[in-house]
């Protein structure tokens, strides 16, 4: 376990404080920030801006006159302060928020200025959000398409100046004119890229332009923020619109292009074109599914499946240096040393170059993400197979077989793959390689195979198997995921993140007994304790709502808490799990648990978490009749219901009178 001085000192910085910090000590010594030099009343200017940002805003028409004024300031200065270090991060912020004639005119300034703006390490940047802006007042709030996926369900963890940016630039009421200027902006950014792409493909800053272009012209939006980054987290955020045919030809020129260059092999081993590709993978498979099949091949041939060369060279040069003869000792040490590495490079299968390089496995692992079953399948045979357990094992690597278990789609390949892995699996957990792990358990869930087989290699590498005493500790070792002599002496309230949602897939297996019996086993001290941690609490919706698991387990489970819900309801998860319990218990549990947290009453009301469930299931009228509290009840969470659901239930039952009407 970590100490709290190593967990301090891990804790990520906020880079926009230290910013700030930086810019004002340099200020002092005549440093009006990097870039294009300004004077000292324009810098002040503008620090006051980012300090009042810092502050934030009651509302949006407050942020939209801060920005018109700002971008005021800039007449005939636009190309110069823009190009600033302090007024870039400015200009970026508020460039959402300003009215359709400050936009206008920083497109016609920039619009001539392309090519240095394109390269410049300030103005880029105001460049790239310009072209995000554009993109949503030209496509506007109509065009948005249904993201019921990933976009909306990690809403939530989009920072709230990007949702209100978005939002204001959606539903404002700007002339058609101005949106019309809009889309043409974007068309016209975009077409200068793709004539520029010998200059701005290995651009440091370019290629970040190019590739919101890309997302642009096939309708997906991901916001740019102001020292945020991007990169492998491209597809969380994200948000789909409708765009028209001649944005979606014009992106497809990119691949059609880049394909033909001699230096295509050796695009994924370079940061930029290697994140250039993987953009562009993205669109096609929105855009093109057949087009995205055959650039991610040629990506796989000429590219991912070159051998390592480097290393192939490395090793013949090792070989042909002969050792000195000085003495007796050091020949012997020397001759032991390359017997230990010729047996370790007998093990080490040969690997492609794509494995040897950062970007070019980011990449591997976006095509995955997107590709198709039988694209998918060649990806698998040709770089993967009989290298997995290897891979799993490596910290460069082990995170693509986890994309591969994710996305694999194919009974038979996943069944290679886990009898690849499957002698690994205690290493991997000694290795800290939970991960995979983890998503190995995910894959047997959603194919529905080799589940028996998945329990049993954990009780192997758990060290709990042949054994009745031991297996009874199944449950915990899979929880803290260590092994039985470990957790016989631990007796901390740990769970482990990959072990509770490897718990949770296998209660949710075609056969969790043996898992469930188990759970039951325990005392309900311990199971009250696993339950009050964050990853423990989600343990029990897998349990709950499993359809594997018979009513009699889940009435078992929740009269074993009985006598420790007081203790759950008044923290942060423990008040989720008496939610839960309290969902699928009967009727006459749910008095019993109601008495019980009634009679410790001032406890529950005096936790903020306690308060909400006494409130929530309404215990102040239990008291004048359980009975009548128990109907009210049932009517009130009914009453709570999402609107939403009640209008597919509304629906559907309108349908079904139909269909029987006619």
């Amino acid at each position: 376990m970590q100490s709290e001085s190593d967990s301090r000192r891990k804790r990520p910085k906020k880079k926009g404080n230290r910013f700030m910090r930086n810019a004002k000590g340099f200020a002092k010594q005549g440093i009006f920030g990097r870039g294009t030099h300004i004077g000292d009343e324009q810098f002040n200017y503008f620090i006051n801006i980012l300090d009042a940002m810092k502050v934030g805003f009651e509302d949006v028409e407050e942020r939209v006159i801060m920005a018109n004024n700002v971008f005021e300031q800039t007449h005939n200065q636009e190309i110069h302060l823009a190009s600033n270090q302090i007024v870039s991060k400015a200009l970026e912020s508020l460039v959402g928020f300003v009215d359709d004639v400050q936009l206008e005119r920083f497109f016609s300034k920039f619009g001539d200025n392309l090519r240095p703006m394109c390269s410049d390490r300030f103005a880029s940047h105001v460049l790239q959000k310009m072209l995000e802006i554009a993109f949503l007042r030209g496509v506007g709030k109509s065009a948005i398409q249904d993201s019921s996926g990933a976009a909306s369900s990690n809403k939530r963890a989009k920072p709230d100046a990007a949702q209100e940016e978005e939002e204001y630039n959606l539903q404002a009421d700007f002339t058609e004119d101005h949106r019309e200027k809009c889309r043409q902006f974007v068309l016209r950014v975009s077409k200068f890229m793709l004539n520029n792409l010998e200059d701005f493909v290995w651009d440091a800053c370019a290629s970040h332009i190019m590739r919101t272009a890309i997302l642009c012209l096939v309708g997906m939006h991901v916001p740019k923020i102001a020292f945020e980054k991007g990169g492998t987290e491209i597809a969380k955020h994200r948000k789909m619109y409708s765009v028209p045919d001649e944005w979606q030809e014009v992106m497809k020129e990119f691949p059609q292009r880049l394909e033909m260059w001699p230096q295509f092999g050796d695009f994924p081993y370079q940061d930029h074109s290697s994140s250039l590709l993987g953009v562009i993978c993205l669109a096609l498979s929105v855009v093109d599914k057949s087009m995205l099949k055959h650039f991610a091949k040629k990506i796989l041939t000429i590219g991912l499946l070159k051998s390592n060369e480097e290393d192939e060279e490395k090793n013949e040069l090792e070989t042909k240096i002969e050792v000195k003869d000085e003495s007796d000792e050091k020949e012997n040490k020397v001759a032991k040393e390359a017997e230990a590495e010729t047996e370790n490079k007998q093990e080490e299968p040969t690997l492609p170059k794509v494995f040897h390089h950062q970007s070019s496995v980011i990449l591997l692992e976006t095509i995955m993400s997107v590709a198709g079953a039988k694209l998918l399948i060649q990806l698998y045979a040709m770089l993967f197979c009989n290298r997995i357990g290897y891979l799993a094992r490596q910290p460069g690597t082990n995170f693509s077989v986890q994309r591969l278990l994710q996305h694999i789609k194919e009974v038979p390949d996943f069944e290679s793959v886990f009898t690849e892995l499957q002698p690994h699996l205690e290493e991997l957990l000694k290795m800290g390689y939970t991960g995979v792990v983890s998503a190995l358990s995910a894959a047997c869930l959603r194919l529905a195979t080799k589940q028996s087989q998945m329990i049993a290699t954990l009780q192997s590498a758990l060290q709990v198997s042949g054994d009745k005493e031991r297996s009874k500790l199944f449950f915990t070792c899979l929880i803290k995921l260590k092994p039985f002599e470990v957790v016989a002496s631990d007796e901390s309230g740990f769970v482990h993140l990959h072990g509770s949602l490897i718990t949770q897939h296998l209660l949710q297996f075609n056969k969790p007994i043996f898992l469930v019996n188990c759970i039951l086993d325990l005392p309900a001290t311990q199971l009250a304790q696993v339950f009050n941690t964050p990853n423990g609490s989600h343990i029990v919706d897998a349990f709950m709502q499993s359809k594997f698991i018979g009513e009699k387990s889940r009435e078992r489970l929740i009269r074993q808490l009985d006598g420790f819900y007081v203790d759950l309801a008044i923290t942060r998860h423990g008040s989720r799990v008496f939610e839960q319990c309290f969902k699928a218990a009967q009727d006459a549990q749910k008095l019993r648990m109601a008495k019980e947290l009634f009679s410790k009453a001032n406890m529950l009301k005096g936790s903020p978490h306690g308060r909400i469930i006494y409130t929530k299931y309404r215990l102040d009228t239990y008291k004048l009749s359980p009975t009548q509290w128990q109907e009210s009840l049932s009517k009130h969470l009914d009453g709570e219901q999402p609107k939403d659901t009640k209008r597919k239930t509304a629906k559907t039952a309108a349908e079904t009178f139909k269909d029987i009407l006619s």
